[in-house]
């Protein structure tokens, strides 16, 4: 099938007129992937058109079995503004994640916002049936009960059992491309213990391709106490019908006396609003586990403290009650919103949930609060309140998928909202500290705006800084690695704001000084509001925030604002983007990069020269691209590409940006074959029938490949990646099973001496016996006396048995990859390679600072054993600060004027 690019959220502009799309775009702005996710209009069609749906197909590319469908139509910035969200359907089936946003004014079409997808093969006929996808989805939750299973809930909520709905989703590859791979999709909501989200089982082999969380939560370490679950009950009483709304008085926990508005049923005055869209409620869980409506009662609607501040922690729910309503009046005073739908949702807490639970939770329907226990008190203050309810708003808007750097800016939103409404409502208490009335133990709040490597929870305060946490593709989503650091690299963008809103004078830990004056909460908040409900979307990056952050500044103030400048100097403030200049107006891209050429071609590297662009400008750098995927840059005219296989065509093509992120054509491509190397002809080894099991997923290093491949044997030896001598690296392999789980068993062979066979002495580097495990998981350390250069890794999976590195046997699979074993201080590197004996640091083993030998500014990076970046910054003296790396074996590149060197680190 013809590769067809799916954009989310964008329009690439691919008119068949190409002197229309000329007329049409004015700028077309590049994230940090390569890819377009804002294209800005010198003039537009009408967005009124009658084939509108039509200009936008012909825009994205698409052929005849694509459709766009407008699902919804939100005000802009003024009254005749508009952002309108549109579905993409591939053969009629939802492309999961796939909105985009047509922004107009006047009637015309004035910029398009999102990020693309681009994929292969389409597949839209599945192999399994609801049903048995339904099972995998269940027995990957693997819960107690279901909330479906709670009738009344049911009636209350309208949440039922999941049929599941077949969608395209979009799935990660190990080179950063996605591939849209056809799935169930089920929204699992498990009652004992609690959990809720989208669970994606794969449509043809019934695995889980993906889970995203729809319960979202305040807190990163979960509490380990379990509730028994109680039998389903309601409270009869609490379902009257509603005749009288006043205000009462209410001795919140934390905020003092407040007004709340209650609802007097029968003789008893209850936590019911009705004047706000379709009501907000408080209920009492009374530490149980199943969500029923039994209501908190007064009899005089003076909700006394000698009444409420009881054992039960009663207080807690007039502070959830006043909080939620607060939230509610922020976003509809200053937004017009009506409830986080802007449809007038029904806004219900549950306060005492379980026994001693530490967290509080948007569940995707409700707010679920618990009582803590020796970390926090009841999770109900006024920012933690604010938070949950701003998932919501999140939930119904940006719809930010809930892991690596999307689920991250997910969860800094939230805090924002939280931050906002505490200083709208409780300016007096400590706006830019999150959990400050709620946290028991030392520093005595859960996260800190303005400085946010202090707190409970520490965090970065610089993109990629000091605490990031690695969230890569090589990261797995899991609750145990907080959805790969959500609640930890938040605090980028809870610095982002802080600085926005107060300003700050200061230097990053990428060493860039900054100076921001700031522009206040009214405006920095609208700011944020507009760029999460009409510019980010489901897979949006900080490089995404980047962009929308000053777009939306633009759209609310003018170009060259206050306020434009501001946000742009706290984005750089916070290491994203650079700071403001007049040279932001630029709208003129580079000239094209020519005479592309490849030299000195072995068969692992080639090198690579072509003739520097022009700019009106600067040339700031050259983006490398092999095989159409984007493989690093470089600020010189030449690099080296290493990590090749031996007797391959590569396509490179290299294309030139400046400081303004205005990007060139491409230049001519060229093709490479690397030599054909020593000839090494490895066994053959094979599952003779995959029906029943199969590799489903291996990762080692950069290689991350969900296999889709059916045959006993698969060669994946294009997939590689670098392994360093002595350093240790994890394995994992996943089994997919098409019905019944199997016992399963396992070897991992790597011809360390490059001999063309697996029978050398430490060549079986890994084996487990038969289980229903899964995943698999090792750690594989490169011997010293390996070889240097490609060699083979042989995965192989057996049923019942530990296979042999040659051999063909009856269930099963075998995979084959390629390692490019290094010696210790080299690194694979498109900006040149230096050694070791070119920088010397000491002490080695360190225990807090290390001492780098080096003259002139250096830029670094620390790798952890398995490849993961754990702290990066620019330096301008020789010491780099290592005292809050854990124990261990690291990697310490340094780079300076286009060179690279590598070295081995050891923290004690």
């Amino acid at each position: 099938m013809k590769k067809q690019l799916f954009f989310v959220g964008t329009l690439a502009l691919l008119f068949a007129n190409p002197l229309l799309a000329q007329d049409l775009v004015s700028k077309k702005n590049i994230d940090g992937n390569g890819r377009v996710d804002l294209i800005t209009f010198a003039s537009g069609l009408s967005s009124k058109s009658a084939n509108t749906s039509d200009i936008l197909k012909q825009s994205l590319n698409l052929d005849a079995k694509a459709t766009l469908k407008s699902i919804k139509v939100e005000d802009g910035t003024g009254k005749l503004s508009t952002d309108e969200k549109f579905q993409l359907f591939y053969d009629g089936i939802k492309v999961q994640y796939a909105v985009y946003t047509l922004h107009s004014e006047m009637g015309k079409m004035k910029s398009l916002s999102g990020n693309i997808f681009s994929i292969n093969d389409v597949q839209t006929s599945p192999s399994l049936s609801k049903l048995i996808a339904f099972n995998s989805a269940l027995k990957y939750t693997n819960a107690k009960s279901y909330m479906w299973e709670n009738a009344d809930y049911v009636k209350e909520s309208k949440y039922e059992k999941p049929e599941g709905e077949l969608v395209l989703l979009p799935v990660e590859q190990h080179d950063g491309s996605y591939k849209l791979l056809l799935a169930y999709k089920f929204d699992i909501y498990a009652a004992q213990p609690l959990s809720r989200e989208n669970v994606f089982i794969d449509a043809n082999d019934g695995s889980v391709l993906m889970t995203d969380s729809i319960l979202k939560h305040e807190n990163e370490y979960y509490s380990k106490s379990e509730a028994k679950n109680s039998k389903p009950e309601i409270n009869k009483e609490s379902l009257l019908k509603a005749n009288l709304l006043v205000n009462g008085n209410a001795a919140t926990k934390y905020s003092g006396t407040q007004v709340i508005s209650t609802t007097l049923v029968g003789s008893a005055y209850t936590l019911r609003d009705s004047s706000r869209g379709s009501g907000i409620f408080t209920y009492n869980l009374k530490k149980g586990t199943v969500l029923k409506t039994t209501d908190f009662t007064d009899a005089d609607n003076n909700w006394t403290a000698a009444e409420f501040n009881n054992a039960a922690f009663d207080n807690a729910a007039l502070d959830a009650h006043w909080g939620v309503t607060n939230t509610y009046d922020y976003f509809k005073t200053n937004f017009n919103r009506n409830s986080y739908d802007n449809a007038g949702a029904a806004l219900k807490s549950y306060v005492h949930y379980s026994s001693a639970y530490e967290n509080a939770y948007w569940s995707g329907s409700e707010m679920i609060y618990g009582d803590g226990a020796s970390t926090f008190s009841t999770l109900t203050s006024l920012d933690v309140t604010a938070h949950e309810l701003g998932h919501a708003v999140c939930q119904a808007t940006a719809n930010l998928v809930y892991s690596r750097e999307s689920g991250a800016i997910n969860e800094g939103l939230s805090d924002i909202w939280g931050a906002v409404v505490e200083n709208a409502y409780a300016p007096a208490k400590q706006n830019f500290l999150i959990g400050e009335d709620i946290t028991k133990v030392s520093p005595g709040y859960l996260r800190s705006m303005s400085d946010p490597n202090s707190g409970y929870s520490k965090q970065p305060d610089t993109y990629k800084g000091t605490y990031w946490q690695a969230a890569t593709s090589t990261c797995s989503p899991t609750n145990n690695n907080d959805q790969c650091g959500v609640h930890t690299n938040s605090g980028v963008l809870n610095h982002f704001f802080y600085i926005l809103t107060q300003g700050k004078i200061g230097t990053n830990d990428l060493g860039n000084a900054f100076n921001v004056t700031g522009i206040g909460f009214v405006n920095s908040a609208k700011i944020i509001y507009r760029m999460e409900t009409a510019y980010l979307s489901a897979t949006s990056t900080y490089d995404n925030v980047k962009t929308y952050a000053i777009q939306s500044a633009k759209d609310l103030f003018g170009a060259d604002s206050p306020e434009a400048i501001a946000t742009q100097n706290a984005l750089y403030a916070v290491g994203l983007g650079t700071a403001y200049t007049t040279s932001t107006a630029d709208t003129v891209a580079p000239s094209a990069p020519s005479n592309l050429a490849a030299t000195g071609t072995t068969s692992t590297a080639t090198n690579l020269s072509w003739t520097a662009s022009t700019d009106n400008v600067a040339v700031s750098s050259y983006d490398v691209y092999r095989n159409s995927v984007l493989l690093g840059n470089t600020a010189t005219t030449s690099t080296s590409v290493t990590g090749l296989t031996a007797s391959t065509a590569y396509t490179f093509y290299v294309k030139a940006k400046d400081a303004a992120g205005n990007v060139s054509a491409n230049s001519n491509t060229i093709s490479v074959t690397t030599l054909a190397g020593t000839a090494v002809a490895y066994c053959a080894s094979q599952g003779n029938s995959t029906a029943d099991e199969k590799i489903g997923k291996v990762t080692f290093g950069t290689i991350n490949n969900t296999s889709t491949g059916t045959s006993g044997y698969e060669n994946y030896t294009t997939l590689w990646t670098d392994a360093t001598k002595g350093s240790a690296y994890a394995i994992t392999i996943t089994p997919k099973w098409t019905s019944t789980t199997y016992n399963e068993a396992y070897a991992v062979f790597i011809d360390y001496n490059q001999d063309g066979d697996f029978s050398d002495a430490g060549e079986t580097v890994f084996t487990k016996a038969a289980s229903k495990t899964t995943p698999v998981s090792a750690s594989i350390t490169i011997p010293s006396t390996a070889l240097t250069g490609n060699t083979r890794m042989r995965v192989s999976m057996k049923y019942n048995a530990v296979p042999t590195a040659c051999e063909a046997f009856s269930y099963g699979q075998v995979e084959d990859y390629t390692i490019n074993i290094k010696a210790v201080g080299t690194v694979s590197s498109l900006v040149g390679l230096t050694t070791e004996s070119a920088v010397s640091i000491y002490p080695n083993p360190v225990k807090d600072v290390l001492n780098v030998n080096i003259k002139g500014d250096y830029t670094y990076q620390i790798f952890s054993a398995n490849g993961q970046s754990v702290l990066a910054g620019n330096a301008t003296d020789k010491t780099v600060n290592v005292a809050k790396l854990p124990v261990g074996l690291y990697i310490l590149k340094i780079t300076q004027g286009g060179k690279t060197s590598s070295h081995k680190l050891i923290k004690k």
